[in-house]
């Protein structure tokens, strides 16, 4: 297909979906909107572009991939499925897994998560494969893979881009051709009542279904409750405050006591560190070398973190040597 008649082909398809589009976001608020928007338009350019999806935990950024990709589902647009997968797993791939990964998800979209999480000998594996050839077409040795390529982030743009922390400059450079950032409920234009009643509806509760009113309301619109897991907390707090509305012997005027309790001693979703040091776990799904490799990548950024953002200085308090620790954080396995 040439570039004029997927100009063509394109406005047909949005001028088609336009009523479907408006009606999937009309309920969604300002800055939302705004970003599914800029998604939209991005998924359905008729280049092959990395697209680059930021915004902290539950904030819609692999819901609204899904929900777009399934009201675009075409193939000229390579939007025929969508394939979500989590950075971490991939570590372990080989260009030959990454080669056989193209080929199932052909004429689709391939959504990496966590992209933060990629190592750097995999970043340096997968720049190879999504390297575009003739006709913007994806793959290695052999440009052949009609694939559209996201990838999803929790880290801020600066901490992905101004040092190579967690990726490359050359693959920051790759994949952010494309970039939306999902709002959060941490400041803004929050609308949070009405996504509570969207998250309510969607529970589908069988019985004492009503949605709780305005105690409720009034504690969700009060500033001053930041909800760092997004949607994820309104998951919680509403399966809780129905859980308690199943209990006969509690009156509905004393349920907010009680969820908000449970709420801020067991569910809250934690804080977002937005800084540049992470914790490091060990993984069951790669191997204990991989996983050494990873505690060397978050020692030496914890060791430059405490020392003024010095690695010189803080390997000679380490007492290790300069040169392996670059390596260290530089990814290169040894």
């Amino acid at each position: 297909m040439n570039f004029k008649h997927a100009i063509k082909t394109l406005n047909y398809a949005n001028k088609y979906n336009d009523m479907d589009f408006d009606s999937l976001i009309e309920n969604e608020n300002r800055q939302r909107k705004q970003a599914i928007t800029k998604l939209n338009a991005y998924l359905t350019n008729p280049g092959r572009f990395s697209i680059l999806v930021l915004g902290f935990r539950g904030t819609g950024k692999a819901h609204w991939l899904t929900e777009l990709q399934k009201l675009h589902k075409e193939s000229h647009l390579n939007l025929n499925s969508i394939t979500l997968i989590n950075a971490l797993k991939t570590n372990t791939f080989t260009e030959k897994d990454w080669i056989k990964t193209f080929k199932e998800i052909n004429k689709g979209l391939l959504v990496i998560t966590d992209v933060e999480e990629l190592s750097k000998e995999s970043q340096a594996t997968l720049f190879e494969g999504i390297s575009t050839g003739d006709g913007g077409k994806f793959g290695f040795k052999e440009k052949v893979y009609n694939i559209r390529i996201a990838f999803t982030s929790t880290k801020s743009i600066s901490s992905l881009r101004d040092n190579e922390t967690y990726l490359t400059h050359k693959f920051f450079d790759r994949i952010c051709q494309f970039t939306v950032k999902f709002p959060s409920y941490i400041g803004g234009d929050r609308n949070i009542w009405k996504d509570f009643e969207k998250t309510w509806n969607k529970m589908s509760f069988k019985e004492k279904n009503e949605i709780p009113k305005k105690e409720l309301r009034k504690w969700l619109e009060n500033g001053s409750n930041i909800l760092h897991g997004n949607f994820r907390d309104l998951d919680k707090l509403a399966i809780n405050w129905h859980n308690y509305r199943l209990q006969d012997n509690i009156e509905e005027e004393n349920i907010l006591d009680l969820v908000e309790k449970d709420f801020n001693e067991f569910y809250r979703f934690p804080k977002h560190n937005v800084d540049l040091t992470r914790a490091f776990e060990i993984s069951e799904d790669i191997t204990w070398k991989d996983n050494l490799d990873n505690f060397k990548e978050a020692y030496t950024r914890f060791i430059k973190d405490t020392n003024n953002g010095s690695l010189k200085q803080g390997a000679k308090k380490a007492g290790i040597s300069y040169r392996t620790m670059e390596r260290w954080a530089n990814g290169t396995r040894t």
